[in-house]
């Protein structure tokens, strides 16, 4: 009795490989449907998470958020706590200001105050219907840093002046440093703290050294120029510090649990 012929035995295989083929395939698919859903899941949950804290946070006001008067509704008293704990773990003020200005940007609003793209930021400044609108400003505009050592016309002092990041000193920074202020522990930090602290508050700060006051509304050309000339180092440390902050894309300066 003869066995199969070649032709037999290879359709036999032929046969067989398609059988295996479709099995792999619906096997991969199952796999591929698992992780679909598996993703999908996560996906929902991070935009529940994401639904709740922004239901958590504050509705922004429909104006530019830099501009008017303080916001009542910051926590100011809670950051001063915050600014506790970054001087007991021994970080800096600079530090401080990263996380300041991180978690007023990204953690406290709806809506970030203030988006970066394009080389240029974004502020916000209203809604229309459900999304927001912004006016883009340039980094000199919104913080007044420009490439000079000293004020030789009166257009230098109009943007040094009427930079946004002027109000985000005192609507955010200065009131939460009046939490604190008159606490024992603040007092004792000294220069390496309140320098810092009070400058980039400007004017409010009220900082003074060698017979002179920095105050950012100051139009004196000379005046200006020697005050900005002794601060210079400060400001782009905190601008720069600040500029971190608000665009990190998560909170700075975290304790590892």
């Amino acid at each position: 009795m003869s066995g199969p012929s070649n032709a037999e035995v290879m359709e036999a295989i032929t046969v067989l490989s398609e059988q295996v083929t479709r099995i792999a395939d619906a096997l991969q698919k199952q796999q591929d449907r698992k992780e679909y859903h598996s993703e999908y899941y996560k996906k929902r949950k991070v935009a529940k998470l994401q639904r709740e804290a922004e239901e958590n946070r504050l509705p922004n006001k429909d104006k530019n958020c830099l501009d008017g008067p303080r916001d009542r509704r910051l926590p100011h008293a809670t950051w001063a706590l915050k600014l506790k704990e970054f001087v007991d773990r021994g970080l800096s003020p600079y530090n401080f200001l990263t996380w300041l200005a991180w978690t007023w940007n990204h953690a406290t609003f709806r809506h970030a105050p203030v988006t970066r793209s394009g080389g240029y930021n974004h502020v916000f400044c209203g809604m229309s219907g459900d999304k927001p609108i912004r006016t883009k400003r340039s980094d000199r505009d919104f913080t007044g840093h420009m490439r000079i050592t000293t004020f030789t016309n009166p257009s230098q002092i109009d943007t040094f002046q009427n930079a946004l990041w002027w109000n985000w000193g005192w609507q955010v920074l200065a009131m939460t440093i009046s939490e604190v202020q008159g606490e024992s522990w603040y007092q004792r930090l000294g220069d390496t703290w309140h320098k810092p602290m009070q400058v980039m508050q400007g004017g409010i700060g009220m900082y003074e050294t060698r017979g002179v006051m920095f105050d950012q509304n100051e139009r004196d050309l000379v005046k200006a120029s020697k005050a900005y000339g002794m601060v210079r180092p400060t400001l782009e440390m905190g601008w720069g510090a600040c500029l971190r902050g608000l665009f990190c894309k998560v909170e700075p300066f975290t304790v590892a649990k």
